[in-house]
């Protein structure tokens, strides 16, 4: 497992990014979990930016990533306010557009790519775990 902390900042999206696609070997690097990659981490990542983290200079967002057994791991923690993404109910993706409420298909699709997905709040921090395969 490596693990790396950056700024909570949007910069930090593509550097996280490119972090957890890393730590992929080339055999399992195909396009449909790097394109997953690139969406978990950038509706997660921007979520906690935008909506999370309220002290810029004392926030943080760690990240943790590794293969176990064939899968993808990938743990993001971060210091903002407690929110579990996954108390949040699924839109009603046959919903006319014209008539769905703005925001919430970001965690939805997360949930479409990962084998598993968990939250815990741990010390005043978030912690997601997601495994891919």
């Amino acid at each position: 497992m490596e693990t790396k902390t950056f700024k909570p900042e949007i910069e930090s999206v593509n550097r996280i990014q490119e972090f957890v696609k890393s730590a992929l070997s080339p055999e399992k690097s195909n396009e449909r979990i790097r394109f997953a990659v690139d969406l978990i981490i950038e509706e997660l990542i921007v979520n906690i930016i935008n909506y999370g983290i309220k002290d810029f200079n004392t926030g943080f967002i760690t990240v943790c990533t590794g293969i176990e057994d064939e899968t993808l791991f990938i743990g993001i923690t971060d210091n903002g306010p407690a929110f579990n993404p996954l108390e949040k109910k699924d839109p009603d993706i046959f919903m006319a557009l014209e008539d769905r409420p703005a925001g919430g298909l970001g965690i939805y699709l997360v949930k479409q790519f990962v084998k598993d997905i968990r939250y815990e709040r741990k010390d005043h921090k978030n912690l997601i775990r997601l495994w891919l395969s």
